[in-house]
């Protein structure tokens, strides 16, 4: 890892000497012993040649002042930094945040105090990597966590369902078999076995393939095709009659809305009971 150069005590006493006459008065205002502060100082000029004596004075050299205007931006930083708002970060899939966590972001803000500023992100990588470096406080995902340093807490159950486009005018109780000669919907990461076990005995008429949810639910009000999707992606959309529910009884795999946070985090663990209440709600149909 790699270290300053020069300690900050040192650069506090180049400070000192660009702001005072004499040693005495740099001890004074550092509030400590001159005969320790001249060793000291003596150590700093050998060593890195940022304070000399001129005319029995010590004057700091061009190297030195640069670095008390250096070290002067530091602690502004510093006192910034500390006296700022902290912020919680959290990650979730694209549709997740748009549908569930955006619209109900105001309740998240009203459980936390005025000096706490919210970030969500989509990550291009695994949730688990995100959390791991540090790059997010908490994700969101439809699943546990497979790694022990990830703890989790399990929220909801994630309904899912088949849609069809209203268009199409079909009954609630339509059966697959018929549903299987109109073009179908495919998430690309989503193995449809999962959900419907008799598919496979069908021949498929055609299939439209998205890698991302927000995409299927377009082509679902389109009228392009049915497809099998979460609940809360598109529960808006039957009141305004743009979609139809079949129904049929899916088979799940342990498909719960979680919250996850890194295991020796003490400071997400402690605000997590909060962010857990908050999901609960805004996942309540």
């Amino acid at each position: 890892m790699e270290k300053f150069i020069i300690p900050s005590d040192d650069c506090l006493i180049l400070k000192a000497f660009n702001e005072t006459q004499s040693l005495r008065e740099a001890a004074i205002l550092l509030q400590c012993d001159p005969a320790g502060l001249t060793r000291r100082v003596q150590n700093i000029s050998n060593e890195y040649g940022l304070i000399q004596k001129v005319n029995n004075r010590w004057k700091l050299t061009s190297e030195g002042r640069a670095l008390v205007v250096w070290t002067e931006s530091s602690i502004q930083s510093q006192k910034k930094t500390l006296s700022g708002k902290s912020t919680i970060r959290i990650a979730s899939t694209m549709w997740f945040a748009e549908q569930v966590l955006i619209p109900n972001f105001t309740h998240l803000k009203n459980a936390f105090d005025q000096n706490i500023n919210f970030s969500f992100s989509v990550p291009n990588k695994s949730f688990e990597s995100v959390l791991i470096e540090g790059s997010v406080d908490f994700a969101i995902a439809c699943h546990p966590p497979e790694g022990p340093e990830i703890e989790h807490k399990k929220i909801c159950e994630e309904k899912w369902m088949i849609i069809a486009p209203a268009s199409w005018n079909l009954k609630s109780n339509t059966p697959i078999a018929e549903l299987k000669k109109r073009p179908f919907i495919r998430n690309s990461e989503m193995n449809t076995y999962l959900f419907i076990p008799e598919i496979g005995n069908f021949d498929q008429k055609e299939e439209i393939v998205f890698d991302n949810l927000i995409g299927i639910r377009s082509a679902l009000k389109a009228g392009l095709g049915w497809s099998i999707v979460p609940k809360l992606l598109v529960k808006e959309y039957f009141n305004k009659e743009d979609l139809t529910e079949i129904s049929y009884d899916l088979i799940m795999n342990d498909r719960r809305v979680c919250l996850w946070w890194l295991r020796n985090r003490q400071d997400s663990k402690k605000i997590s009971p909060q962010i857990n209440h908050w999901l609960k709600e805004s996942c309540t149909e």
